[in-house]
């Protein structure tokens, strides 16, 4: 894990369920499959002890990459 020292609340989140994360993505290809179509409720389907502030301001900041590569095709 990189150091976060300083970073955002979100990235912190992310940084400490990553290998929660990854046994529960790799504990079935459904859950895979999941997450690639609908990250954040795969997330919490997980049940990683994500507040739901962060899980809400992930949704939005994947919500606008989805708007930026839109307009980008």
């Amino acid at each position: 894990m990189t150091n976060l020292c300083g970073a955002d609340p979100l990235l912190l989140e992310l940084a400490r369920c990553e290998n929660q994360l990854k046994l529960w993505l790799s504990s079935s290809a459904e859950n895979a499959e999941w997450f690639a179509k609908d990250p954040v409720s795969a997330m919490r389907a997980a049940e990683l002890g994500l507040p739901e502030d962060i899980l809400q301001e992930l949704a939005l900041v994947l919500g606008l990459l989805k708007e930026k590569l839109t307009d980008a095709a």
